[in-house]
């Protein structure tokens, strides 16, 4: 069974996701390409299938999948509202009434797919459109556990260990384009923004992670901070546009890129629109919406609800306190991302 990871529930994530929306943003030049390399065949009785692959709560995918359907509209005229139905997709266990309240402001069909995307969602050739967007570097189960660090690439793995986390985590990255592939009509375009590294290795964000087992090491005990993995896996450029792996699953790479993009709450401190204690209860925030889930996920069974509200409350707090010693400037960066779209061949 998949591991639940999920987003912080009661619109958390979605009043917290900045630097995801940023990456969003950065997405609608590749949004217009996909569209522009659109070349399914459809009449005006067909449905016009779009898929968001890992929707949260829906703030950010919104956004993104509105700006789909206009360079939809611009392409193929205003009608093409009257055909297109929206499908968001997340965990089972997503906040799914945070999603519901945001697109019920949806003037096209929207409906929801509570199912891992490591599997088919949809019926075969029938989707138009695919987006993912910080999702997918999300894997469904822990390779191994990780004995000095939370994350794989955080520079502490053994060769085995890291062996073992990429193997999976390229297995993974198969098995979801395979479903896409599937799913996806002739001519049908796929757009994946995800979390990535450059040639270095680097992520661009791993004082986060740091600081996220600094905090764990502080609060936890032995047992559970072995069990403290944060399941996630940062895929190269090179890693997800592999030529013979496109071949196989019958894609075209159209574009592929890398960004590093500034980390908003940095830029409010930077432009002094916060101050620095804002900055950190800001920054806290907005790393909890995402990785709460993988804290309270490793704590044993045993402990009281009052002793696990303890210990994550102390986590926070010697987050924070970690923000205050090292300053804002470690963290100024939004992780690097691959901005990818692919053409069902």
């Amino acid at each position: 069974m998949e591991t639940s990871n999920v987003m912080k529930p009661n619109q958390h994530y979605n009043l917290n996701s900045t630097p995801q929306l940023a990456a969003i943003q950065k997405s609608f030049s590749y949004i217009q390409k996909a569209v522009e390399e659109h070349r399914t065949k459809f009449n005006s009785q067909d449905v016009f299938f779009i898929v968001d692959y890992g929707c949260a709560q829906g703030a950010n995918s919104f956004v993104a999948i509105q700006v789909i359907i206009q360079a939809l509209a611009q392409k193929y005229g205003l009608t093409i509202e009257n055909q297109i139905s929206v499908i968001y997709n997340d965990l089972p266990q997503n906040d799914w009434s945070a999603l519901f309240q945001v697109v019920s402001q949806s003037s096209v069909t929207s409906l929801a797919s509570g199912k891992s995307f490591y599997q088919q969602i949809l019926p075969s050739n029938t989707v138009q459109f695919g987006y993912t967007s910080t999702a997918i570097h999300w894997v469904p189960k822990k390779p191994c556990n990780l004995e000095q660090h939370c994350f794989a690439l955080g520079g502490k793995s053994t060769a085995e260990e890291l062996k073992m986390w990429s193997t999976q985590a390229a297995e993974d990255y198969r098995v979801f384009l395979q479903h896409r592939s599937t799913e996806l009509k002739e001519g049908a375009v796929l757009v994946s923004v995800t979390l990535s590294r450059n040639s270095s290795n680097d992520t661009g964000n791993l004082p986060i992670y740091h600081n996220l087992y600094r905090s764990a090491i502080t609060v936890l005990d032995q047992d559970e901070l072995l069990n403290y993995n944060i399941l996630v896996y940062y895929r190269s450029l090179e890693e997800q546009t592999d030529p013979t792996l496109l071949k196989e699953l019958s894609f075209e790479l159209i574009c592929a890129d890398l960004h590093l993009l500034p980390h908003p709450i940095y830029e409010e401190y930077h432009s002094k629109n916060i101050d620095f204690e804002e900055f950190i209860e800001k920054y806290t925030q907005c790393i909890r919406s995402w990785s709460e889930s993988s804290l309270l996920r490793c704590l044993r069974k045993d402990r009281t609800e009052e002793e696990q509200l303890k210990i994550n409350e102390e986590f926070w707090n010697e987050f924070r306190n970690g923000i205050r010693l090292q300053g804002a400037e470690p963290f100024k960066h939004n992780p690097y991302r691959s901005y990818i779209v692919l053409r069902k061949l």
